[in-house]
C-alpha cells in the first residue's frame, strides 16, 4: 500500500482526514479499512512462507507470493472497475467544488472590499468587475453579477457555501438553495434564526437527493417560513408577467413568457395532449409537434376580447385534509392553516387560484394526510381496482425512481415484485415509474423493495441502498376520458371504456 502511494499510509490517511482529496474519492475511514485489510493479507502471506522462502525474500532473491485463492470473477472485476470509476468522478467533483468555493470566496472578498472602502459603491464595483473581465476576456456585466451573487452566498448562506466547499453538495444543489431562499432572504420581517433553520434543512435534504427533488421540496419549506402570504406575493409577481424573444442562431429564436403558473402549466399540457393525438405516421417528434402547435395557435387563433373572463382550464382537485382536523368539535373556530397547493406536485399555487379552478371542476378527491409527515393516508374509493389507482396517484405523485421528477400522469404502474414471479396486485407491491425507468428496472441490475408507508428502497448495481419516500401532492392537470369525464393516466382504461 505504501509503495502504491509513494508515502507512509498513516501520513496519507491523516492528510485525507485533514481535508485532502483521495484520487479515487475514498474517505479516511475507507482508507483505514483498506490498510487493515492490506496488513492482514501481508501477514498471512508471510506466515505461509517456509523458512527457506523467508530467507530468500529477506535476501531479495524472490518476491512474497500471493495467497492461493480463486481467480477474480467477471462480476467482481466489473464491480471493482465501476467502484474505481465512480470514486474517481466523485473525487474530481469534490476538487471542482473546492475550487469553485475558493473562487466564490475571492469574488465575495473583492466585493466586500468595495463596500468597506466607502464612496460610490456602484461605480467602484463596476470598475473592479471591468478589470477582472478584461483579464478573463469576459463580460464585465457578467463578472459584476458573479461578484454580487458570490457575496450573497458567502454572507447569507454560509452553511450551504461550506457544504459545497466540502463536497457534500454539488454546484447544482447550491444554485437551487440560492434561488429557493431568495424570497426569504429579502423578506425584511423574517426572523434571522428562521432563515438559518431553513438553510440548514435544505442543506440536509441536498445531501440526500438530486437538485430536481430539492427544488420541489424547497418550495413548501421556504413558503412556510415567509411572513407574507403566497396570495399577496402572487399578486405582486403578476405585475412582472412578460414575453421576450432571444436570437438562437441558425435562423431560429427562443420565445419565452412569464405567466401565472396555472396558465403556463395548462398551455404546456394542452400542447402535450395535442402531440399525443398526432397521427402515427407523422414523422415529427413530440417537441417538434408541440412547437408547431404553439405557433399555429398564436398565429391563426382568435383571442377573446376579455382574457380575464375566460378560463378554459379544468383540473382534478385533491382536497388535502390533515387527519387531526377530523377530530375538531363543530364549535371550534376555523383553523388558519398555511397549506398552499402544488400544481402537478411541483409549483406552488395560491389559494385563490385553487378556488377558481375548483369552481370549474366536476372531479373531486378527498385526500386525508398524516398530521405529522403529511403523507397520504386514504382517499375516497369506488371499487377496488379504481381505488388502487387513485391511492397510488395520490401517494406517488411522480416517478419513484431515485432522483426522477416526471409526474405521475406520465408514468406506468409497475409491480415491484414482478407479477409473473408471484407478485400481488396490491398497494404494497405497486409504484409509478416513468417509461424510461420502468424499462431500466427490468433490464438492468438495479433492484427495489417496498417498505412501510410507501417507501421504496432501491439498490444500485454497486450495492448502495437509496431510499425514496413519497411526498405530499397538490392539484394536477390530467387528460379526461371523453365519455366518462374522468382523468386518464398511463395504465388505465382507454377512452370510452369505463374504469370499473
Amino acid at each position: 500500500m505504501d509503495g502504491d502511494w509513494g508515502l507512509d499510509a498513516e501520513d496519507y490517511i491523516a492528510s485525507i482526514r485533514a481535508g485532502a482529496i483521495d484520487p479515487y474519492g475514498r474517505s479516511a475511514g475507507e482508507l483505514e479499512d483498506e490498510l487493515a485489510a492490506f496488513d492482514r493479507d501481508w501477514g498471512e502471506r508471510l506466515a505461509a512462507l517456509t523458512p527457506d522462502d523467508l530467507e530468500a525474500v529477506v535476501e531479495g532473491r524472490m518476491q512474497v507470493p500471493p495467497l492461493p485463492g480463486p481467480a477474480e470473477s467477471e462480476r467482481a472485476a466489473w464491480l471493482r472497475r465501476e467502484e474505481q470509476f465512480t470514486g474517481q468522478i466523485k473525487a474530481l467533483q469534490a476538487q471542482r467544488a473546492r475550487l469553485e468555493a475558493r473562487e466564490r470566496e475571492l469574488l465575495a472578498g473583492r466585493f466586500q472590499r468595495v463596500r468597506d472602502e466607502g464612496g460610490e459603491v456602484v461605480t467602484a464595483l463596476k470598475e473592479a468587475a471591468s478589470i477582472l473581465a478584461a483579464e478573463l476576456r469576459q463580460s464585465d456585466r457578467g463578472i459584476e453579477q458573479r461578484m454580487v451573487t458570490a457575496w450573497q452566498i458567502v454572507t447569507e448562506l454560509p452553511a450551504a457555501h461550506e457544504a459545497h466547499k466540502c463536497g457534500r453538495i454539488s454546484a447544482g444543489h447550491l444554485r437551487v438553495i440560492e434561488q429557493a431562499t431568495h424570497p426569504l432572504r429579502i423578506d425584511v420581517d423574517a426572523d434571522p434564526a428562521e432563515r438559518a433553520r431553513v438553510e440548514r434543512e435544505l442543506v440536509a435534504i441536498a445531501e440526500t437527493t438530486t437538485p430536481a427533488r430539492l427544488r420541489s421540496r424547497s418550495k413548501r419549506i421556504v413558503d412556510q417560513a415567509l411572513t407574507q402570504p403566497l396570495q399577496q406575493r402572487h399578486r405582486v409577481a403578476m405585475e412582472r408577467r412578460d414575453v421576450w424573444m432571444v436570437d438562437a442562431g441558425d435562423g431560429m429564436v427562443d420565445i419565452g413568457a412569464r405567466v401565472p403558473a396555472v396558465v403556463g402549466a395548462g398551455i404546456f399540457d394542452r400542447l402535450t395532449q395535442a402531440a399525443r393525438s398526432k397521427p402515427k405516421d407523422d414523422p415529427r417528434t413530440w417537441d417538434q409537434f408541440r412547437a408547431d402547435a404553439f405557433c399555429e395557435l398564436l398565429l391563426t387563433g382568435q383571442a377573446p376580447d376579455d382574457l380575464h373572463a375566460t378560463n378554459a382550464l379544468t383540473a382534478t382537485i385533491a382536497i388535502t385534509i390533515p387527519a387531526t382536523e377530523l377530530l375538531r368539535e363543530q364549535g371550534d373556530p376555523e383553523p388558519q392553516l398555511r397549506f398552499p397547493a402544488l400544481l402537478d406536485g411541483k409549483i406552488l399555487v395560491d389559494p385563490a387560484t385553487v378556488r377558481t379552478l375548483a369552481a370549474d371542476t366536476i372531479t373531486w378527491e378527498r385526500l386525508f394526510t398524516h398530521p405529522v409527515t403529511g403523507l397520504p393516508v386514504t382517499v375516497d374509493t369506488y371499487t377496488p381496482s379504481r381505488a388502487q389507482r387513485r391511492w397510488l396517484r395520490a401517494r406517488d405523485g411522480r416517478c419513484r425512481w431515485p432522483g426522477c421528477g416526471n409526474p405521475v400522469s406520465r408514468a406506468d404502474l409497475d409491480h415491484t415484485i414482478d407479477h409473473a414471479s408471484g407478485g400481488p396486485t396490491s398497494i404494497e407491491n405497486l409504484a409509478h415509474l416513468c417509461r424510461r425507468h420502468h424499462v431500466l428496472k427490468h433490464s438492468t441490475r438495479w433492484s427495489v423493495r417496498q417498505l412501510p408507508d410507501g417507501v421504496l428502497e432501491w439498490t444500485t448495481p454497486l450495492g448502495k441502498a437509496i431510499r425514496d419516500e413519497p411526498e405530499p401532492q397538490g392539484p394536477a392537470f390530467a387528460e379526461r376520458d371523453p365519455v366518462w369525464g374522468l382523468p386518464v393516466t398511463a395504465g388505465t382504461a382507454p377512452p370510452g371504456v369505463p374504469p370499473f
